[in-house]
């Protein structure tokens, strides 16, 4: 299959509905993700790579328990929601309801024991003392991450794509307004910069919170019988999830414990440059994940992957060349000099990106059977090769070696839902 016809297919597949959602969702993460990167390079450039690095380590922690925080609860939220919206909507709205409260609950819990353990955190594991107050306020906007997670959760499972969207802009618009207004005075710095990031999930959330029905808030029912339905999917959820946001993260963490604050900050330059694709790859996941969620039957579901797969890797080639053959002049020309080593860790993390937006369909296909334990399962093998390659790879070759890592474990993943997906769906098809 040449250029042009994955681009055909590309076009041909744009005009269903599944191409049509996702150029709304699509659009507005790119604009979102554009005005974001724009206060993110004045941000890495102003800092400089030492205390680039530092700020990369407290973000990375801030998303770290703003995922925990998450508990499975908005993957279930969808799930279920979705489900229920078609011909329950009583039972829909008890569920937006269980979800928040659950969510307050254990967003409060984080909060409160990652903010009094940040010297621990700062001292004791990554050796680094100037650590601490950033982490105290890492841990702040996790709270308000942790809400704004939720009213893009309700917004998915209601498929109002065109309010997630806006929610997404005004995000990383308020973002680039605030880092401008501070590079224009000559005020950005560390501590205003994380600050920063911290106060726009509680802007966004104020704002998710105009545009969301309220009438979940009025639900009558049997909460504990829904709790316990999203507790047994959740369940699941939850141990991928923790492993997943020690995975994403635990690249930028190792470093920091083996190597300089420079060397973080030259590495997570590279990774939010290539953090376009993972965006695509949560773009995706927005508009698939409720429309998977309603499916029933193997064969259902094996065409609609199919489906999928016929739009996502033509589009995953055409990333993969584009970012590889312009992947330095961007490092040099966005960042400058300083970043240069961040030029070969750019191309790996692109590749592994790439395989991570292919293996999505996969992985949404074990929601649809309503089998997330298959899910846990992966994701538990994915973490333990990743801490092992970090830890042989990272204090030989530094950024390098944390990029390899990258990539390998996510070609080890496709290759276990690649499996999975043959055995539990296709090979049983074949058997009926």
């Amino acid at each position: 299959m040449n250029l042009t016809e994955n681009v055909h297919k590309i076009i041909q597949l744009s005009k269903s509905k599944i191409g049509k959602d996702s150029a709304i969702v699509l659009t507005g993460n790119i604009l979102g993700a554009g005005l974001g990167s724009i206060a993110t390079i004045l941000i890495t450039r102003t800092l400089g790579p030492a205390q680039f690095g530092l700020f990369s380590v407290a973000l990375a922690v801030m998303m770290i328990a703003s995922q925990f925080s998450d508990f499975g609860i908005g993957t279930g939220l969808v799930r279920f929601a979705s489900s229920y919206l078609k011909d329950d909507n009583q039972k829909a709205n008890l569920m937006f309801k269980v979800s928040l409260k659950l969510k307050l609950i254990i967003a409060t819990l984080v909060f409160l024991i990652g903010f009094f353990a940040s010297e621990s955190l700062a001292v004791h594991v990554f050796g680094k003392p100037e650590l601490i107050f950033l982490l105290k306020l890492a841990f702040i906007g996790a709270f308000g991450a942790s809400l704004v997670a939720y009213i893009t959760a309700t917004l998915q499972a209601r498929q109002s794509f065109k309010k997630f969207t806006l929610v997404n802009i005004i995000n990383h618009l308020g973002k680039l307004t605030l880092i401008g207004l501070l590079f224009l005075t000559y005020r950005l710095n560390l501590l205003s910069a994380l600050t920063t990031v911290i106060i726009l999930p509680f802007i966004a959330f104020l704002i998710g919170s105009l545009i969301i029905p309220k009438d979940f808030l009025r639900a009558k029912g049997n909460e504990k019988e829904a709790f316990h339905e999203l507790f047994r999917f959740t369940k699941w959820i939850l141990v991928s999830t923790f492993c997943v946001m020690i995975f994403d993260r635990l690249d930028i963490l190792m470093l920091s414990y083996f190597k300089t604050a420079d060397i973080v900050g030259q590495y997570s330059a590279a990774f939010n440059l290539a953090h376009i694709i993972p965006l695509l790859t949560i773009s995706i996941v927005t508009i698939l994940f409720p429309s998977f969620s309603k499916l029933s039957g193997d064969e259902e579901i094996k065409q609609y992957m199919k489906k999928s797969l016929k739009f996502i890797i033509p589009l995953g080639l055409l990333l993969l060349i584009i970012f590889l053959f312009v992947g330095e002049l961007l490092i040099l020309f966005l960042y400058g000099d300083a970043y240069k080593p961040s030029v070969i860790v750019f191309k790996i993390i692109v590749f592994a990106f790439i395989l991570g937006l292919i293996s999505k369909p996969f992985s949404l296909t074990f929601y649809a059977l309503n089998k997330p334990e298959i899910i846990t399962f992966i994701v538990i093998i994915e973490l333990f090769f990743n801490f092992f390659l970090n830890y042989l790879l990272i204090p030989t070759h530094a950024a390098v070696g944390a990029a390899i890592a990258t990539l390998s474990v996510r070609i080890v993943g496709i290759i276990l839902f690649s499996f999975f997906v043959y055995t539990k769906v296709i090979r049983n098809k074949k058997r009926s």
